[in-house]
């Protein structure tokens, strides 16, 4: 058991890049086909458009924001093109790594606090159902947060401080894992431990190689 856990009561898991691997450019590329904008501007208007970040926290609809992004790219693509085409970033489930969630869950707390939006949630159930037999991540963990159920994404310290005061534990006996910088500062500025993680293939198995 890897030095970093001593102390360590609860597990906190980011889902993208973490646990589901993500292929940014598989989307861009996508859109390139349909969008009357280069890939530079497509990358730049999806990644930082607020209407992705409405999205996430469900503040606007599926419909809202497929619209939406449709008219920002100059595109008129139907409600099952735009669905699959957004879900190309949904890359792969490895298996070992919700094998991982389940040995860690047997020795301690585990949880998600994970930016996502109801399109990517129903395609990476079924992901989670093919790989698993089970039916959501939900089923993994003692409670999963997502930006579009709680109406918070990260890096906002209301987030955090909204799941460190549901486990009811002190943030020094958290452990929160995450592959975007921000992120991990966010949590760092509330207290709570953090890995950056970088290869998830290979720092999950060495924090958690011994159960």
């Amino acid at each position: 058991m890897s030095e970093q856990l001593k102390g360590i009561e609860a597990i906190i898991f980011d889902f993208g890049e973490v646990i589901i691997e993500l292929d940014y450019p598989k989307v861009i590329d996508g859109f390139s086909k349909e969008a009357n904008k280069n890939i530079d501007e497509i990358n730049e208007l999806v990644v930082t458009s607020p209407i992705l970040k409405e999205f996430e926290v469900s503040k606007i609809t599926p419909d809202e924001f497929r619209a939406g992004v449709n008219n920002l790219l100059g595109m008129s693509l139907d409600d099952v093109t735009f669905d699959a085409t957004w879900n190309l970033m949904l890359k792969n489930l490895p298996k070992e790594r919700m094998d991982i969630l389940e040995v860690v869950g047997k020795r301690f707390d585990t949880y998600v606090l994970s930016n996502s939006n109801v399109i990517h949630e129903k395609a990476y159930n079924q992901m989670i159902l093919d790989v698993t037999g089970k039916p959501s991540l939900h089923e993994f963990v003692n409670k999963a947060y997502f930006s579009q159920d709680i109406g918070m994404r990260k890096p906002g310290k209301e987030c955090y401080q909204l799941v460190i005061d549901e486990i009811g534990l002190d943030p020094s006996k958290l452990l929160f894992l995450d592959d975007r910088q921000d992120n991990i500062e966010g949590a760092k500025s509330c207290g709570i431990n953090t890995v950056h993680v970088t290869d998830a293939a290979r720092q999950l198995k060495e924090l958690f190689e011994n159960g």
